[in-house]
């Protein structure tokens, strides 16, 4: 079986692999330097990012070499970033502590930077008329972060071919790589109560007291403000689903920009958290666009190529 027959080994299936290794291979290298200083929890860390990345490894290893990969580990190959990215996640528990300490914190500079750059403190803005329906509505849209990249998959299974959903998976990791990395570099907790206590406790309603105790208590750790992963997997999964077109290119755009602007409304963001976002968004969206260009080039030419020995020409 070819390449071209084989979506597992195809362009972008090879670039989802790869984002995924030098991620995990980052991480663990941070967890080992923190570790080599015998920083706490460190320890936990490498282990975490070594069995992640040496999986990861085992199993992109395994799809390069065979054209016939069993059904079993073609499923498993599709779906590898929605089991190996909610780890590298829950890795920063024992990470974070370890490389950004308390006097390391920026929530400060970044509260000035909202003042200054956009006359706006987003701690305060929204006290002055989020009543309790409000917050349950926009509550609604930010916790739906947590299901639109499922929807989405969906969607792509089924109306998608599978070097197509190979490109929104390497785009979608390529995005949350790059924030889970920022959060070692620049911890913020945003102007939550809970945490830095910037502004008043939401309001309860009927869905958001629950359901905002539930994020809280789901996080790892705190310091996961910058970039807005919400900015970025919200547009993103609205970027990837407007080649469909109708219901579903319209209703995931409402929801993925609701879900954006609920960051700010909630006051679990800053605005520059969310501008950060938009910076990651493109980078993303931009990487994508041109590994797909060089895969058409190649492709173009390796047709050219074919053609030519056809007729008779030079090999």
């Amino acid at each position: 079986m070819s390449d071209s027959t084989s979506p597992h080994r195809s362009a972008f299936a090879r670039a989802n692999d790869a984002v995924h290794l030098l991620g995990l291979s980052f991480f663990l290298a941070v967890a080992l330097a923190a570790w080599a200083r015998e920083a706490e929890s460190a320890g936990t860390a490498v282990l975490v990012y070594g069995g992640l990345l040496a999986a990861t490894a085992a199993l992109a290893g395994r799809a390069a070499k065979d054209p016939d990969l069993p059904p079993a580990l073609r499923a498993l190959h599709v779906a590898w970033p929605f089991l190996v990215l909610p780890g590298v996640f829950t890795g920063l528990r024992w990470l974070a502590p370890a490389v950004a300490p308390p006097d390391r914190r920026f929530d400060d500079e970044l509260a000035a930077w909202d003042l200054d750059w956009c006359g706006l403190d987003v701690a305060r803005w929204s006290e002055g008329f989020l009543t309790a329906p409000l917050a349950d509505f926009f509550m609604v849209f930010y916790a739906l972060y947590f299901v639109m990249p499922v929807g989405v998959f969906a969607a792509y299974i089924l109306r998608a071919r599978r070097e197509a959903l190979y490109r929104a998976l390497f785009t979608v990791s390529a995005g949350l790589y790059s924030c889970y990395a920022l959060y070692l570099l620049v911890p913020v907790a945003g102007p939550r109560h809970d945490h830095v206590n910037r502004s008043a406790p939401l309001p309860r309603g009927w869905i958001t007291g629950w359901t905002h105790d539930f994020i809280r208590d789901l996080e790892p750790q705190p310091y996961d403000a910058f970039p807005s992963a919400h900015v970025v997997l919200g547009l993103l999964c609205a970027a990837l689903c407007w080649r469909f077109g109708g219901w579903i290119r319209w209703s995931v755009a409402v929801v993925g920009g609701l879900t954006a602007v609920s960051t700010v409304v909630l006051r679990y963001h800053y605005l520059v958290d969310d501008l950060a976002g938009l910076v990651v968004l493109a980078t993303a969206l931009g990487a994508a666009a041109f590994l797909e260009r060089r895969a058409g080039r190649r492709t173009a030419s390796s047709h050219g190529d074919r053609m030519g020995e056809l007729l008779g020409g030079p090999p």
